[in-house]
């Protein structure tokens, strides 16, 4: 597969196949994902790797009594809580693994070196035949000291990027795009 078709054929996958990933797929793709770039190099970045499903279920819950708590704070989620407060729904979607890419500075070029990191880990894994999906409902819960805490994830990191790895469940449909806002600048603006 070549750049372009990943990138045009990558999808966010909220529908996983009850199947395994092997240490050696995540470790891989982990290893694909510390090629992203980073400010003067830093490489700012840990990788929790969350593949107990036990695990999983209480973070999914835990995160979505959070998300609950803030969808009376946002008038914009309120059309969210009934699904969050649903037992049903998993905002891990079942997928079998949880990659939190953390910052491990302080600064905020270590979460755009993050967020690179988590481009190339998603590119790879749709090149190798796997799904992903940014978990942003995990987010606000994985950096409260109860989340860092649950993962092992140290005080002075940040969790930035968490995203499910798996198999896909079935074929995930392309959104439509919008024409990109271009503008040009020209000398005559200095």
């Amino acid at each position: 597969m070549d750049i372009f078709e990943a990138i045009h054929g990558r999808r966010a996958v909220r529908d996983y196949a009850d199947k395994p990933l092997s240490e050696s797929v995540i470790h891989s793709l982990i290893g694909e994902a510390v090629w992203a770039p980073s400010g003067i190099n830093l490489q700012p970045w840990c990788f929790f790797v969350v593949d107990d499903p036990a695990t999983l279920a209480a973070c999914s819950a835990a995160a979505k009594a959070l998300m609950l708590k803030q969808t009376e704070l946002h008038p914009k989620l309120a059309d969210m809580r009934e699904r969050l407060a649903s037992p049903e729904f998993n905002i891990f979607y079942n997928a079998p693994v949880l990659i939190v890419i953390c910052s491990t500075t302080p600064d905020e070029m270590a979460l755009k070196d993050c967020c690179l990191a988590a481009q190339i880990l998603m590119l790879a894994a749709h090149a190798q035949g796997l799904g992903t999906c940014w978990i942003g409902f995990s987010e606000a819960w994985l950096n409260t000291p109860a989340g860092k805490a649950r993962l092992g994830i140290p005080v002075e990191f940040r969790p930035v990027a968490p995203i499910i790895i798996g198999y896909p469940g079935g074929p995930t449909q392309a959104t439509e795009r919008r024409t990109p806002d271009i503008r040009h600048v020209a000398m005559d603006k200095f």
